[in-house]
């Protein structure tokens, strides 16, 4: 992955400053995003922390990765008939507040970025019941053709709609808590 990562312009270095508490946007902020997914907390998805364990965490995180992409036309059919799609380079999850059995949750996620190649995610996962921000997961894709997996250019249609979504991003009126580990690398 390394090497589809640095072909592709994808980067794991720390370029801005670390997200802080103080710049994290509020719960009431954040459910301003359509959410994709809301649920409840059940029993099996926790650990004997008495939590939400990580890897369901982390699964609701890329399920609502999953779900916008498919509403901006990276779906089933899109792979079957134009056998291409978009493929997870690098994650990074942060966790701010636990979720614990029976708390009400619902998944936020945001295009925030692209290049001809490469796109980049933010998922917020609330706690409804407590009303604060559980996690965010962030994540660098690289669209691929299936046939030579290898990364190739979006075409146009997906990469119009790509902007349509980042410019919805682009207008929300509070900064966008990237955390400078994942993202998309210019020239």
């Amino acid at each position: 992955m390394t090497t589809m990562s640095n072909a592709t312009g994808v980067h794991a270095a720390r370029q801005e400053q670390q997200m802080t508490p103080s710049s994290t946007p509020s719960y009431l902020a954040i459910s301003s995003i359509a959410p994709v997914i809301e649920s409840r907390v059940e029993p099996h998805l926790t650990d004997g922390n008495g939590h939400m364990n990580v890897r369901h965490i982390y699964s609701y995180g890329v399920g609502g990765a999953d779900l916008l992409a498919e509403r901006s036309g990276i779906d089933a059919e899109y792979r079957e008939k134009r056998r291409m799609s978009i493929f997870a380079v690098e994650h990074h999850i942060q966790f701010f507040s636990e979720m614990q059995e029976n708390d009400a949750f619902s998944v936020h996620p945001l295009w925030v970025d692209r290049s001809e190649r490469v796109g980049h995610i933010l998922v917020f996962l609330l706690n409804r019941t407590t009303r604060t921000l559980s996690s965010i997961l962030e994540l660098a894709v690289v669209h691929v053709d299936l046939d030579n997996r290898s990364s190739v250019p979006f075409p146009p249609a997906i990469a119009a709609e790509l902007d349509r979504c980042r410019a919805i991003t682009r207008a929300i009126p509070w900064p966008i808590p990237t955390s400078g580990a994942v993202g998309v690398r210019r020239g």
